[in-house]
């Protein structure tokens, strides 16, 4: 495999016993297609590793002990690979052969750092589940009005950043291709709960380029985790992805004189600062249904509501100016 082209593979572990032998079977269908699989056990107890031994044969297969904790997990394998690209093999989800081969062939021809899609949601026993998730990529796809493979970055991906702050832009990673080298330089934060590649994208988001695609191919499963809950349980994650977002804006317009010469025309600072508002008086009004008394009857929640409705235009309206911008 040429090492321009080559594809590394993580594979976190934590006694996932019932839901290996279904995943290798998948990795069979591409396992002959990638240069590394690196895979990082934390300490398994059920048979976990004695599995992949048996199972998974691969001539640059490494296995790692490695203490709890999901994304240190993840930052450690990476941090073994010498691949140009980097895949998070995640046990339960899977994807397809050629689903990993039009990932990298969308990274090579816009030359992405990162390149995501859409996964199908399937049940624990593996039954597809319907489409009813609105992901960040949907999103993107039908206001941008792409239909085949494209990449944005700059201003134009902070904008969805900002507006996808719940969902995270990235998406489900195990849907995903990165430039290993890049996630080498810039490791998974670790304090963010379960949701460190989507404050990743965040903090990241200009210093990397994003390729997209309509195209589906791979599968997240919902299923019990290894881990507790109550592990990686984070109060108000979306408000503190927000407040990253705004911070890392702040922060990059002070340095970057292009970039604020181009937020004055486009104006993402001024949006940024509508949803700040919004998310504020949305937070009060919900603070104040949750009293006892009947909030219909107190004049400061129907102050909240009218403030909250009022953002919520002024939000609307300055996104449709920065899409035009963008999307004439």
């Amino acid at each position: 495999m040429n090492a321009n082209y080559s594809i590394g593979i993580v594979l976190p572990t934590l006694n996932c016993i019932s839901l290996l032998p279904a995943h290798l079977d998948s990795m069979q269908e591409w396992v002959d297609l990638v240069s590394e699989i690196v895979v990082v056990d934390s300490h398994s107890t059920d048979g976990t590793i004695e599995l992949i031994r048996e199972r998974l044969k691969h001539p640059a297969l490494q296995i790692y002990s490695h203490p709890r904790g999901l994304y240190q997990s993840w930052n450690f394998g990476l941090s073994q690979l010498r691949t140009k690209y980097a895949y998070i093999s995640t046990v339960g989800d899977s994807i397809t052969r050629a689903g990993l081969e039009h990932l990298r062939a969308v990274a090579e021809k816009f030359q992405c750092d990162v390149v995501v899609s859409k996964p199908r949601l399937i049940a624990t026993d593996g039954t597809l589940l319907p489409d009813e998730a609105n992901w960040p990529i949907d999103d993107v796809l039908s206001t941008l009005q792409i239909t085949e493979p494209a990449r944005f970055e700059g201003l134009k991906l902070f904008l969805f950043v900002m507006l996808n702050t719940t969902g995270a832009i990235l998406g489900s990673s195990a849907s995903n291709l990165y430039r290993a080298e890049l996630l080498q330089q810039r490791p998974f934060p670790t304090n963010f709960g379960t949701v460190g590649d989507g404050a990743w994208g965040v903090a990241n988001v200009f210093d990397y380029r994003l390729g997209v695609t309509p195209e589906i191919f791979s599968t997240f499963r919902h299923h019990p985790k290894a881990y507790s809950k109550k592990e990686y349980a984070m109060e108000d994650i979306s408000g503190k992805l927000f407040l990253l977002a705004d911070e890392t804006l702040r922060q990059r317009l002070a340095t970057d004189v292009a970039l604020r010469g181009e937020d004055e025309r486009i104006g993402c600072k001024n949006f940024t600062s509508l949803v700040g508002e919004l998310r504020e008086w949305q937070h009060r009004l919900e603070k104040l249904r949750r009293q006892k008394s009947f909030w219909i009857f107190n004049p400061a929640a129907w102050q909240a509501r009218f403030k909250r409705n009022h953002f919520r235009r002024l939000v609307k309206e300055r996104r449709q100016v920065i899409i035009n911008y963008f999307v004439p």
